[in-house]
C-alpha cells in the first residue's frame, strides 16, 4: 500500500464512519437519548469535530492494523472475507467494549443497539474500504 492509498483509505473509512455514526446514532436513535439526560454532555461544534477527528484516528488505525494484520486473513478481492474480518473486530472490540459500557453508564436499551448497529457496520465498512485500497 503506498502512503497515498493509506491516506484515502483512512480518510474514506473517517468519512464511512461519520455517515454510519450520523445516522444509527444521531438520527435513528437520538430520541432514546433523552430517556437518560443526565448521562450526555451537552453538544457543541467543538464535541462534534472532536467526534470528526476520532473517526478519521481511527480510519488510520484501521488501515494501520489492515496492513500489518488483517491483509494476512482475507481473500483478496472477496468482500465476504473482509466482512468476516469486520465481524471479527466488531466482536472483539466493539461489541465488547459498547456492552461492558452499557453495564456502567445510564444508556438507553434503544440507545445501546443503536451503538451495536453503528459499530458493526463500521467495522464491515472499513474492512471492505481498507482492503479496496491494499494490494499486496
Amino acid at each position: 500500500m503506498t502512503t497515498m492509498h493509506f491516506i484515502l483509505s483512512a480518510i474514506c473509512i473517517g468519512v464511512a464512519n461519520i455517515c454510519i455514526e450520523w445516522f444509527f446514532v444521531g438520527f435513528l436513535f437520538h430520541s432514546a437519548q433523552a430517556l437518560t439526560p443526565q448521562t450526555w454532555r451537552p453538544e457543541s461544534n467543538k464535541s462534534y469535530l472532536y467526534s470528526s477527528l476520532m473517526s478519521f484516528l481511527f480510519g488510520a488505525l484501521f488501515t494501520l492494523f489492515y496492513i500489518k494484520v488483517g491483509v494476512n486473513y482475507v481473500l483478496l478481492r472477496n468482500v465476504w472475507s473482509h466482512i468476516k474480518l469486520g465481524l471479527i473486530c466488531f466482536a472483539c472490540f466493539g461489541f465488547i467494549l459498547g456492552i461492558s459500557n452499557a453495564i456502567y453508564i445510564n444508556y438507553s436499551r434503544k440507545f445501546v443497539i443503536g451503538t451495536m448497529i453503528a459499530s458493526v457496520l463500521t467495522y464491515a465498512s472499513a474492512a471492505i474500504i481498507a482492503g479496496l485500497f491494499c494490494w499486496k
